[in-house]
């Protein structure tokens, strides 16, 4: 049989007016290549247009939750102005701002196109520390506020020694400002002598001063304890009818003790064992 005729489709070869088929065009590598070369140069340009544009530098720096710290300062030190709102440094920015002492955390917002939102967390009074006659106040952190310490109830310590300087920004020792304050809330163990004063040097810690004598406490380390060797050493003292003048409760079982003779015109000096501890304890 004679083989069938090939069919051609009429719209993949079209026919020219004197009938001879039209060659199919198609588009090669190269000629791709070169339209997406075109367009990625396109979208270069467009975004180093948009980059280099004066449209996107930051012109409104808005400043929030400043109240103790200048606005103006916050603008000045954040240096935001002038700088393109996609390249600006944001994090160098806010290390400036937390530099600050009275800046507790900053966060810093994009406000499209050409400006940007800083929003200050500013510290709060929450202490008072004595240095060099002067009273600071101190924040949750233990760190030195700029201005008058605020007249809020509560203890103040009073640093007895000369280091570590006390300024604005600077930490002071967060521990004895926590003990000081379970101890202003606890008062004294017995009714008297009463608490009149707390003191700190880094030598002995945290101690307090009570109508009658020094109590040292050092660090908060074992508290409970230490409060309650108070108590008993007090008991003691006032069981004889002489003031309890010093006690070093750092030592654990073995504390330091000095019980005044004759209303204090005579000291002696005594170590209470462990075991007499021990046993007044229970």
């Amino acid at each position: 049989m004679p083989d069938a005729p090939i069919q051609h489709d009429a719209a993949e070869h079209p026919t020219m007016p004197n009938g001879e088929r039209t060659p199919r065009r198609r588009i090669g590598l190269r000629g791709l290549f070169t339209g997406a070369a075109i367009l990625v140069v396109a979208v270069v340009g467009t975004l180093l247009a948009l980059l280099n544009s004066p449209l996107l530098e930051i012109q409104q720096v808005d400043v929030e939750g400043a109240n103790v710290v200048s606005a103006a300062s916050v603008r000045q030190l954040a240096g935001l102005a002038g700088e393109h709102v996609v390249l600006a440094d944001f994090d160098a920015a806010a290390s400036r701002l937390l530099a600050l002492p009275m800046v507790r955390d900053v966060a810093i917002h994009r406000n499209w196109p050409n400006g940007a939102t800083i929003v200050i967390v500013e510290r709060t009074p929450w202490g008072r520390w004595q240095a060099d006659r002067a009273v600071w106040p101190i924040d949750a952190d233990g760190v030195v506020l700029e201005g008058a310490a605020p007249s809020i109830g509560g203890p103040i310590v009073q640093q007895m020694s000369a280091q570590p300087a006390v300024q604005a920004g600077a930490t002071v020792d967060l521990d004895a400002i926590r003990m000081a304050e379970e101890l202003h809330q606890r008062g004294a163990p017995l009714p008297l002598p009463a608490i009149v004063a707390f003191e700190w040097s880094l030598a002995d810690g945290l101690t307090v001063v009570t109508e009658h004598g020094r109590i040292v406490f050092g660090g908060s380390d074992g508290l409970a304890y230490k409060y309650q060797v108070w108590e008993l050493l007090e008991r003691e003292a006032m069981s004889r009818g002489e003031p309890l003048l010093f006690a070093d409760l750092r030592f654990g079982l073995r504390p330091r003790v000095e019980i005044g003779l004759n209303d204090g015109r005579g000291v002696r000096l005594a170590e209470s064992s462990a075991a007499d501890l021990s046993a007044a304890a229970r």
